[in-house]
């Protein structure tokens, strides 16, 4: 009997103990508050003092070697509107994208840091004051590509802190290096993600010259554009290899004849094996504008986003006009180059063995450039009661919904063509489709 009683209190003891050793929150708040008083609030406990961290650099907002490029400007009589978000567009240059630049002055092509030829308007043929004989100049650049002279890569360009992806871009030409200086592994100004927003009048005539800088061949197609298969020779003019012309090889160069009828927000991009090409950042927006008087265009937006100097149609409409260019990056693709600087190895790669059904999309930029980046240079700012127009396209592989907190945005035009005002449809989401565009109206 005394051995039952004695298990009996082992038990009961062991029991209490057990609900003794409950972390306070598992007991009901009647019970604790009866333990408090009995006995007594538990005792502070110093939690253990904290490992001490490696330091880490922080970065500033705006890096402090950024030019005071944000200013409203005027340049060769070209009006530059105020861009005030941390990293606007070089204004010299947008005043050269303006009047031409073989027709600005030695100092402001200086500034610009363009070549002479890069974009050359003449003749005002329709007597409206404004030149339409354009002749733009495009080479191939590649951004963080491997180097058999240092193990970082060169033409660096980040899209995020620490995230410098290898891609391809069209780009104007610049006089100098294609790096800020000799000790300097990054890309100079301006040859950056996305390959550059490209503006012409409608009824202009218009030349487009591809000069093939990089070691892979490629073409020039523009994407849901107007204009004939075949130039005035009888040469393809369409951009699609083999189907209309060969490609253009390294070290050649194609000018590409268009007189385009139709305006609209549309596509360009090398067509030379798309899947990896258009991918790779070989992609841009083409807009047409309206044909007005006296209507000079910006006719390059470098990195897209806010356009200084609208058109004549935008300004009688819009407080502001944007450029958004959407796209995202597979790191499988995009590390290739940087795996190796063998072209013949890069091509096997990318060419043969990359399997566009098993591709990812790793990272997706705004204008070039993913968080927290996008808010140095991608915002769309404005103040209540303006109307804002959006241009934007989806380079990217899957479909995508377009999100403003707050507010909700008018579709006037699908991949160029005006919706009548009766189909007009407003949201506050708005899905884009892969090449595909939109232009929005933003009210606020």
């Amino acid at each position: 009997m005394s051995r039952f009683f004695k298990h009996r209190w082992l038990l009961l003891a062991a029991l209490v103990g057990l609900v003794a050793s409950f972390p306070p929150q598992w007991y009901p708040d009647a019970w604790r508050i009866e333990l408090s008083q009995w006995l007594g609030a538990p005792a502070y406990r110093a939690l253990p003092e904290s490992e001490p961290a490696a330091p880490r650099s922080v970065r500033a907002y705006c890096p402090e070697e950024t030019p005071d490029y944000r200013a409203e400007y005027n340049i060769a009589g070209v009006r530059i509107s105020a861009s005030p978000v941390c990293q606007a567009d070089n204004p010299w240059a947008v005043a050269a994208f303006v009047r031409g630049t073989n027709q600005v002055g030695p100092e402001v092509l200086m500034k610009s840091g363009l070549a002479p030829d890069t974009v050359e308007k003449g003749a005002d043929l329709d007597g409206d004051g404004d030149p339409d004989e354009i002749h733009i100049r495009l080479e191939v650049a590649e951004l963080n590509g491997a180097s058999p002279e240092s193990s970082e890569p060169v033409m660096q360009f980040e899209m995020a802190p620490g995230i410098k992806p290898g891609l391809w871009v069209f780009t104007p030409r610049y006089v100098g290096m294609a790096t800020e200086n000799f000790e300097s592994l990054r890309a100079r100004e301006g040859i950056r993600a996305p390959s550059p927003a490209i503006r012409v009048e409608q009824g202009d005539r218009v030349l487009i010259t591809l000069e093939n800088t990089h070691y892979m061949p490629h073409t020039l197609h523009l994407h849901g554009s107007d204009h004939a298969f075949r130039d005035v020779s009888g040469e393809g003019n369409d951009g699609v290899p083999i189907a209309s012309e060969l490609p253009i090889m390294p070290g050649q160069s194609r000018t590409y004849e268009l007189q385009l009828r139709n305006t609209g927000t549309k596509f360009y991009h090398c067509h030379v094996q798309p899947q990896v090409h258009v991918m790779m950042g070989l992609q841009g927006l083409f807009i047409i504008e309206e044909n007005r008087p006296d209507n000079w265009l910006q006719t390059l937006n470098i990195g897209a986003g806010h356009v200084r100097a609208s058109s004549v149609g935008v300004r009688a409409q819009y407080d502001r006009e944007y450029d958004l260019h959407y796209t995202d990056v597979d790191a499988e693709l995009n590390s290739m180059i940087q795996a190796s600087n063998d072209v013949r190895t890069v091509t096997e790669s990318m060419h043969r063995r990359y399997d566009v059904t098993e591709a990812t999309s790793d990272y997706f930029a705004l204008n070039g450039l993913s968080f927290p980046f996008t808010f140095r240079e991608s915002l769309v700012l404005t103040k209540p009661g303006e109307r804002i127009k959006l241009r934007v396209v989806n380079g990217g592989r899957d479909g995508m919904g377009l999100h403003t907190h707050g507010h909700t945005m008018t579709v006037t035009h699908r991949d160029g063509i005006a919706s009548p005002p009766a189909a007009r449809v407003t949201r506050d989401v708005v899905w884009i489709a892969p090449a595909q565009r939109l232009d929005l109206e933003l009210d606020t």
